[in-house]
């Protein structure tokens, strides 16, 4: 009798060591909210919600601000609002002051990584999985491995127009015979030596406006939209088709955006005259450029990811750093709209074309103009550098043409029968394409 009354006895009081030994939940009501009080409370409350985040209410909080959400439940290494208060991203809080106390942090850190609890009887929210690793250990410019070529992709078109409609862009990828065609809610694959579709990539969000593939060929971006309603930017896996992101919430469609080099930031802009880098990521609006006074209509990376060239509509070309947001140079010569900039394969020269006929080539390390001369009659509307650092071109004179560097032109094909809108070349195939005002593309 005694054994039987004795094991119930140790095993209550084995259970009861063991509650008391457990560490006490951290929670957002009884230990973060005193810390946001104390320091972030007098910026960041439902009457100043600088940056639209208000860190004094648990539900405003996880909601986010203008930025997007900032805390990522169970991984404080990948909430923004962590690494701003670690001081290990910008813009670091409290603004120009050092760092809270390391107790505090230490308290974030733990309350995050433990579900962020509300309050003692909540439960602990699961972190959110990662569907994709964009991030590259450095740029991309080498030819890769494996080139990426669609796998088995639908063929079935989710749209059929009565006609054609303006070729809005075209993109082909710098290691595969693989080019992208808009179309009315989706993106054409063909391969450029056989001309066959290869896939279907649907855009229900409307209009594809710009097309771009990474560096090593295996991502494409594209970004478009309703016009007056909204903008978005896509980026799917050439070998699956599938979305790995989407991110932007424009409140008009996206006419122009990249992906850096080094799969980290994306660049978008438009009509509403602002440049938004994002990482990838954690899908974080990391920065806003004002400078632009007209539509954002080109933004491309340098090969190197180190800086980004934006233009617009009223002839302003601006280059600024890609990781920061800072101006790095502005770029003075042009007296009509740039549609189009491409970079060189060096990351040393940057081309732009313009609405005023010329195309111009520049320098980095000054912004000096290399080059300039008249390309097309009536604007210059779409150019790119190859892979040997010729220019392909085309615009409103409907006659695509190759240019070597010192404007002296090789080719000039047969003329579309209205405005020749894009131009891309395939270094594979040694393939020139360009499409028109009617959706007519030629390949030569």
């Amino acid at each position: 009798m005694r054994y039987l009354t004795i094991l119930p006895l140790l095993f209550f009081v084995s259970v009861v060591a063991a509650e008391e030994k457990k560490p006490p939940q951290i929670t957002f009501d009884e230990h973060v909210r005193p810390i946001f009080q104390q320091k972030c409370a007098s910026c960041h409350n439902p009457d100043k919600k600088s940056a639209d985040l208000d860190l004094t209410n648990f539900g405003n909080l996880m909601q986010g601000g203008a930025s997007g959400t900032v805390i990522e439940p169970g991984d404080a290494s990948a909430s923004y609002l962590y690494n701003l208060v670690t001081h290990d991203d910008e813009p670091s809080m409290p603004p120009e002051s050092p760092k809270i106390a390391d107790s505090m942090i230490e308290t974030l850190r733990k309350w995050i990584d433990g579900g962020v609890l509300e309050n003692s009887g909540s439960v602990a929210k699961a972190a959110s999985k990662k569907k994709f690793d964009l991030a590259l250990s450095a740029p991309s410019t080498e030819r890769p491995a494996a080139v990426p070529m669609p796998a088995i992709l639908s063929l079935q078109p989710v749209l059929f127009t009565p006609s054609r409609t303006a070729t809005d862009a075209l993109a082909t990828s710098p290691w595969a015979p693989l080019e992208a065609v808009s179309s009315q809610k989706q993106v054409l694959l063909f391969n450029t030596e056989t001309l066959q579709l290869l896939g279907v990539l649907p855009f229900p969000e409307g209009t594809p406006r710009v097309l771009k593939f990474s560096r090593n060929g295996g991502l494409l971006l594209c970004g478009g939209g309703v016009a007056g309603a909204n903008g978005r930017v896509v980026v799917w896996d050439i070998r699956s088709g599938e979305r790995i992101i989407e991110l932007g919430d424009e409140l008009d469609e996206v006419l122009a955006a990249d992906i850096s080099s080094d799969q980290t930031l994306i660049a978008l802009g438009g009509p509403q005259r602002v440049v938004r880098i994002y990482a990838t990521e954690t899908g974080q609006l990391l920065h806003e450029i004002r400078k632009h006074t007209d539509w954002v209509t080109a933004l491309e990376f340098s090969p190197d990811s180190v800086l980004l060239a934006s233009a617009d509509r009223s002839g302003g070309l601006h280059v600024w750093e890609g990781w920061t947001g800072r101006e790095y140079l502005t770029l003075k010569g042009h007296t009509g709209g740039v549609p189009s900039v491409s970079w060189r394969s060096d990351s040393n020269i940057l081309a732009s074309c313009s609405e005023d006929s010329t195309i111009r080539l520049w320098e980095m390390e000054n912004g000096g103009e290399v080059k300039n001369w008249g390309a097309h009659g009536g604007g210059a509307l779409s150019v790119e550098f190859t892979r040997d650092g010729r220019l392909f071109s085309c615009g409103r004179d409907r006659t695509p043409k190759t240019w070597d560097q010192n404007g002296a032109q090789q080719v000039a094909f047969e003329a579309f029968g209205d405005l020749a809108l894009q131009a891309t070349y395939c270094d594979e195939t040694n393939r020139a394409i360009s499409g028109d005002w009617n959706g007519e593309i030629r390949v030569w």
